[in-house]
């Protein structure tokens, strides 16, 4: 009869987010994420694959959750101006926690891997494009509600918001404090401002 693995699969998950978030792809070997995980080689091989199969499974995770996240937060009421705020809002609460920020800076590894790895390269471009469509759908809303101009080319904006949301990323992980965060967003989103309808 075969064991019952004593792990929990999302649980691993979580700490390899965490893990490679911290330390890279190419910083994080092979004993100690094993250790940091604390499940045995065998484990890891049975359940998922090897050291790149565990990685693409973790980014996979922590985006797909962040994607489902805006999803749920698009069908809710009230101003999508203020959603769109919102968002950039826990964005950067989750950057400046010492814990969500290590699994958050799982993106800026996955993004320095995917010029080599064609799998991660479409996923990342797949996901951004369920990012920014999520923006626009967002957008669209301001537009018919008069919370924004419908002049403007929304598309563009989603890609220009979708862009400083992962910039945000990269400036947190090269040291930006909340204060420097918020500094930035704050003139990311002036520009919705600067077009109100």
């Amino acid at each position: 009869m075969a064991r019952t693995k004593a792990f929990d699969k999302t649980a691993v998950l979580q700490r390899a987010m965490k893990t490679f978030g911290r330390t890279g792809y190419e910083g994080t070997t092979l004993p100690d994420l094993l250790q940091e995980l604390g499940i045995a080689r065998q484990s890891l091989y049975d359940t998922y694959g090897t050291k790149r199969d565990l990685f693409i499974m973790a980014v996979k995770h922590y985006m797909d959750g962040k994607t489902e996240d805006m999803a749920e937060l698009l069908e809710q009421p009230g101003s999508a101006i203020g959603q769109l705020e919102h968002i950039f809002d826990v964005m950067i609460q989750a950057l400046v926690d010492p814990e969500l920020a290590q699994q958050c800076f799982i993106i800026s590894s996955a993004v320095e891997q995917a010029p080599q790895d064609a799998e991660l390269r479409d996923y990342l471009q797949s996901n951004t494009e369920q990012i920014e469509q999520g923006l626009y759908r967002l957008l669209q809303r301001a537009a018919d509600e008069g919370e924004l101009s419908a002049a403007f080319d929304l598309q563009e904006l989603a890609h220009f918001l979708a862009h400083e949301r992962m910039g945000l990323i990269f400036s947190a992980k090269a040291g930006a404090n909340e204060q420097q965060l918020r500094s930035i967003t704050k003139i990311a989103l002036s520009v919705l401002r600067s077009h109100r309808a």
